[in-house]
């Protein structure tokens, strides 16, 4: 066999076991995200920066699987799948190019290279939608350790890196392996973060799309406060947006209802004059209603489209989280959940529960809710943070 022939041999496996990864550590069980962080050695394996390129963009492929079909669905039957296909390789196509911009010619420097990469696929622009971030692993890994978990989860993957570079690079990634799958028994033993908070899924399909029909919202709504009024606890969370339009009807609807846990946080929009809108929780109590959270990154193109008048509006430097009484809740809508800055902020803002409402009609024939499911769970264990979902199907 040629030299070039096992070049391309083993750039093909390294591209092969990134997309596999990508598949099994991205799916319904949040301990699986701690293979995540393995990303790492296949990016240093490779033989070239076209190879590195490679396997980082069949990881984000294989991580992002149920966008296709999922952004198909939420553009209607006007939407060819075409569109999804294009986003979808698109997004990872950009998300890859930090791997290989940050590859070592020389196979060194990983103590910044590697930190630089995570960086710009953290952080706006491309963290805009920067999903599959393998240091979500953390949350497997170091449950409870919170940044000191975040800072040995990125130490050992660049630990990976000096592994294939060294001398005996069998044995050198063999023994980080070993360390990945110690730190992952230890993690798999740790409980949970638990709280009496309770979310309530509902199936209120196409909530948020298209025209506003005020009927249908109004019905909603009553079907929402009838389940709510079900409820004996004492904070409750309803899905994203399945409030429909905030206005003066439908905070009095709610207003007027009798029997509601003490404090409800409903999805909804808050609209605004001109046509655009915040995508907001809404806390709803004995005493008062108001908004408490918009949404710091709404999904681009689907939702944040500022070129037209009936675009959600991203409030990039709102706090990540806010007090009620003497409680300190976090927020994390929906796509902000698979999202590493938004996540970071509302976590250093110290709140005691963590809520993360998602609006899921379009995406729930795909792998895309259990993954956010795994996300949220992740990062509540990292931070030793209860966190409340809730899921409108």
């Amino acid at each position: 066999m040629t030299l070039r022939a096992r070049v391309l041999g083993l750039q093909g496996a390294g591209v092969a076991l990134a997309a596999a990864l990508g598949c099994v550590s991205w799916g319904a069980h949040p301990l699986a995200l701690g293979l995540a962080p393995a990303l790492a050695f296949f990016w240093a394996l490779a033989p070239t920066r076209w190879g590195a390129y490679l396997t980082a963009f069949a990881y984000y492929l294989a991580v992002a699987r149920g966008l296709p079909s999922g952004t198909t669905v939420f553009f209607g039957v006007d939407a060819s799948l075409a569109l999804g296909v294009g986003l979808w390789v698109a997004s990872s196509a950009l998300l890859a190019a930090p791997w290989a911009a940050f590859w070592p010619t020389h196979r060194a420097g990983y103590w910044w290279r590697l930190p630089a990469a995570l960086v710009a696929v953290s952080v706006p622009p491309l963290g805009i939608f920067g999903w599959g971030n393998p240091l979500t692993g953390a949350g497997a890994l170091f449950p409870g350790l919170g940044w000191a978990g975040l800072l040995a989860c990125g130490l050992l993957m660049i630990a990976y890196g000096y592994a294939v570079a060294g001398q005996r690079p069998a044995r050198n990634a063999l023994a980080v392996h070993l360390i990945l799958a110690v730190a992952l028994a230890w993690g798999a033993s740790r409980p949970d973060p638990v709280t009496d908070a309770v979310g309530l899924d509902t199936r209120l399909s196409g909530v948020g799309l298209g025209r506003y029909d005020f009927l249908r919202a109004y019905q909603h709504n009553q079907e929402l406060i009838a389940l709510a009024q079900e409820q004996t606890t004492d904070t409750l969370l309803l899905p994203e947006s399945v409030a429909g339009l905030w206005q003066s009807s439908t905070a009095e609807l709610w207003a007027r209802a009798e029997r509601l846990p003490g404090r409800v946080f409903v999805g909804a929009a808050e609209p605004h004059p001109g046509g655009d809108y915040s995508n907001a929780i809404v806390i709803v109590t004995p005493l008062d209603h108001q908004v408490v959270y918009r949404q710091r990154v709404p999904v681009p193109v689907g939702m944040w489209h500022p070129w037209r008048e009936d675009s959600a509006i991203a409030h990039w430097r709102a706090p990540g989280a806010f007090s009620v009484g003497r409680a300190r809740y976090g927020a994390l809508i929906c796509y902000e959940q698979l999202l590493m800055w938004p996540v970071l902020q509302t976590y250093a803002e110290s709140p005691s529960l963590v809520l993360a409402p998602t609006n899921a009609w379009w995406s729930k024939d795909t792998s895309v809710p259990a993954i956010q499911q795994s996300v949220v769970t992740a990062w509540a264990r990292l931070f030793a943070t209860p966190t409340v979902s809730s899921f409108n199907y």
